[in-house]
C-alpha cells in the first residue's frame, strides 16, 4: 500500500505541474489536437487504402502523441535531476519505480484524453468508422506509450541539462512526425526512404493502430491504391503481430538502455 501512496503522491504533483507549464500543455496536449484540425479535417472527402483519409490521419497523430508525450517526460526527467528532486527522492522511503510511476501515470492519462478527443472528432465530425477491435487498439497504444516512456527515461541520462533537452528531443519529434506514415502513407516518401521509415519506433504502432482501427492491413496504402482487404478480428491480429513485436523489440531496447544511462544526480564538470 505505501508504494501506491507514494506512486498517487508523485501523480497529483506532476499532474499539476504538466497543466500549469504552459510549454507542456501545448505540446504533449494542444500540438496534436490542433495538428487534426489542421491537417485532418480537409482530408475528410478523400480515402486512403479505401478508408476515411481524415480518419486515417487522427488515427496515425494519436500515434504522434505518444511522441510528444515523450518530449515532456524527457524534459521533465532532466529538470528534476538537475534541480535535485531525483537526488533527494532517492534518500527516501519512496521506491525509484514509485518515482517514475506518478509521472509516466500523468503522461498515460493525457495520452487517454487525447485518444478520446481524436477518436471522437474522427468519427463524429469526419466520418471514420468505431474501431474494429478496441482490445488491439488499447494493447496496441499502451505498448507504444510505455515504449517512449522508457525511451524518455533511458535519453535522460544522455542529456545534460533541462536547456539541452529540446536538442535531444526535437529530431526524435520531427523524424517521428514526418518518417513514420502519420500524416501520409509511407509509399508517398522518396523510395530510398522506405526502409528507414519502417525502422522508426513510432511506424509500428501506427501501423497497429490503424489495423485495430479499421480492421485492414496497412503497409502498403498509397493516396492513388485501390482499397485494402478487411480483416476479421483473427487476422487483424495476425496481421497487427509483426508490428506488436517490433514494438515490444524497441521496448526492451529502451529498457537496457534506462539501466544503463539513468542518472540520479546533476552532472558535473
Amino acid at each position: 500500500m505505501s508504494w501506491f501512496r507514494y506512486a498517487k503522491g508523485q501523480f497529483g504533483l506532476s499532474w499539476k505541474v504538466f497543466w500549469r507549464n504552459r510549454r507542456s500543455t501545448f505540446i504533449g496536449f494542444l500540438l496534436p489536437v490542433l495538428l487534426n484540425l489542421v491537417i485532418a479535417a480537409p482530408l475528410r472527402n478523400q480515402e486512403i487504402g479505401g478508408v476515411n483519409a481524415a480518419g486515417y490521419v487522427a488515427v496515425g497523430l494519436l500515434g504522434l502523441a505518444l511522441v510528444t508525450s515523450f518530449v515532456n517526460l524527457l524534459g521533465s526527467v532532466v529538470a528534476r535531476r538537475e534541480e535535485l528532486v531525483l537526488k533527494r527522492l532517492r534518500g527516501t522511503e519512496c521506491p525509484p519505480s514509485a518515482v517514475f510511476a506518478g509521472q509516466l501515470g500523468v503522461g498515460a492519462v493525457v495520452v487517454l484524453i487525447q485518444a478520446l478527443v481524436l477518436g471522437g472528432v474522427a468519427v463524429g465530425w469526419f466520418g471514420a468508422p468505431l474501431p474494429a477491435d478496441p482490445g488491439l487498439l488499447l494493447l496496441t497504444l499502451l505498448g507504444g506509450y510505455l515504449l517512449f516512456s522508457v525511451l524518455a527515461v533511458a535519453l535522460s541520462g544522455l542529456t545534460p541539462s533541462a536547456e539541452t533537452a529540446p536538442l535531444v528531443a526535437t529530431p526524435v519529434l520531427v523524424l517521428c512526425m514526418f518518417g513514420a506514415g502519420v500524416f501520409t502513407p509511407v509509399s508517398a516518401l522518396p523510395g530510398w526512404l522506405h526502409g528507414p521509415s519502417s525502422a522508426l519506433p513510432l511506424s509500428p504502432v501506427v501501423r497497429g493502430l490503424r489495423t485495430a482501427w479499421f480492421g485492414r492491413e496497412f503497409g502498403a496504402e498509397s493516396w492513388v491504391g485501390g482499397p485494402l482487404p478487411e480483416l476479421d478480428l483473427l487476422h487483424g491480429w495476425a496481421s497487427a503481430a509483426p508490428s506488436l513485436l517490433l514494438v515490444a523489440a524497441w521496448l526492451a531496447a529502451a529498457a537496457a538502455l534506462s539501466r544503463r544511462f539513468l542518472r540520479w544526480e546533476p552532472r558535473r564538470g
